[in-house]
């Protein structure tokens, strides 16, 4: 069986944030440690599988959206191009 990614998923797993949206910010990836921590710090929501479960039970599920919008708030434009100032002696002429 094949997996497929949803771009536009709404829960994801810390493998699947580790595959895409992760890597988008931030290179190179901290360990998922890290990001536990980091996401347990910015209280960034997160679902069981099987809720009843106190241990295991399943994958756990972070919201996409808080983690987009931590990274976001939390890394610098370095990926934008660098922008391009007119050339100050042309306009002098």
């Amino acid at each position: 069986m094949q997996k497929t990614s949803n771009p536009s998923a709404r829960l994801a797993t810390l493998d699947g944030l580790l595959e895409t949206i992760i890597p988008a910010y931030l290179t190179p990836v901290p360990s998922r440690e890290t990001l536990r921590d980091w996401f347990d710090a910015a209280r960034i929501p997160r679902f069981k599988a099987n809720p009843a479960a106190k241990r295991g039970g399943g994958p756990v599920f972070y919201s996409v959206a808080a983690v987009e919008k931590f990274l976001q708030t939390r890394t610098l434009p370095c990926r934008l191009p660098a922008a391009t100032l007119p050339d100050r002696n042309a306009a002098n002429n």
